[in-house]
């Protein structure tokens, strides 16, 4: 078991996302991630398709403001700050690979380009544009802890957030442009996003912590959920809600290495009292596959 050098502060960016101004949107993120710094965040977690929204009218549109990475303009703004301030950042935007695009997050770390993470589940008027993703469902090793990524729709299939699980990740960082629903799919206050109830159940489920960073405002029509908020190992809100209409930062402490506790009694452990013997140990996934 690798050693975590110190507990986390962890930082849930909600913003507002400007549709397709990439550079309003970095100049957004830059201030609210220069505050989370100044605050002593160590994880910054940004929303999905931070710097243009994911609600594109057509696929050219999308096409038009897709970067490669590392080399793209969003991949090196997220690696300059990571590096200035010796702390861990991720958001996803839209990512051109050849002819192909993706809705990818990228981790960026003191150090460089710690790894990404392509979009599984393209959802909606998505599909028109962005590629499944091909990655897998990677953790990445880092000296605050194991950190998986996950994107929107991802978090509705349990089986993401296990197969994070079974691969040792201390927290799981999940991105949302999840939106205000009508009124009959809406939950009582303070919870009426469902991305919230899905990270506090899955935080539950695998005994890890979870933090949901959603967007706010109106984007391209799409007037965004916003209750940003992190989850214990416990599925209990650490930090939030957040505002359904202002832009916040939700900060959390953390100890990562408590999500390594997979238990909460000696006869009752969240992964090892799993029945192997009626459904598979792995749901059939093989990382392996993707390096």
């Amino acid at each position: 078991m690798s050693k975590i050098q110190s507990p986390a502060k962890i930082a849930c960016i909600q913003m507002r996302i400007s549709y397709c101004r990439v550079e309003e949107n970095l100049a957004e993120a830059d201030r609210l991630i220069e505050a989370a710094c100044a605050n002593g965040a160590t994880l910054l977690i940004l929303p999905e398709t931070f710097t243009t929204g994911s609600a594109f009218d057509t696929r050219a549109e999308a096409y038009a403001v897709a970067e490669a990475i590392p080399d793209g303009r969003t991949s090196q703004f997220l690696l300059k700050k990571a590096r200035e301030h010796g702390v861990y950042i991720t958001g996803s935007f839209v990512e051109r690979d050849g002819a192909d695009l993706y809705n990818t997050a990228v981790l960026a770390g003191p150090d460089g380009l710690v790894g990404k993470f392509r979009k599984l589940h393209p959802c909606e008027d998505e599909v028109y544009w962005a590629e499944p993703g091909n990655l897998g469902i990677p953790v990445f090793h880092t000296p605050i802890g194991r950190i998986a990524l996950l994107i929107c729709l991802d978090a509705y299939y349990p089986e993401c957030f296990r197969i994070c699980a079974l691969q040792g990740a201390d927290i799981i960082c999940t991105m949302f442009n999840a939106y205000h629903v009508k009124e009959s799919r809406r939950l009582p206050d303070p919870y009426a996003t469902m991305a919230g109830v899905l990270c506090m159940a899955n935080a539950l489920s695998n005994h890890v912590f979870v933090a949901c960073c959603d967007a706010v405002g109106e984007c391209n029509g799409t007037r965004f959920a916003g209750q940003s908020m992190v989850a214990n190992q416990w599925g209990a809100p650490l930090a939030g809600p957040a505002s359904d209409e202002e832009e916040a930062i939700v900060y959390a402490d953390i100890d990562l290495a408590d999500s390594r506790r997979k238990y909460f009694h000696p006869t009752n452990s969240r992964l090892a009292n799993r029945r192997i013997d009626v459904y598979s140990q792995d749901l059939g996934y093989h990382p392996e596959k993707y390096h």
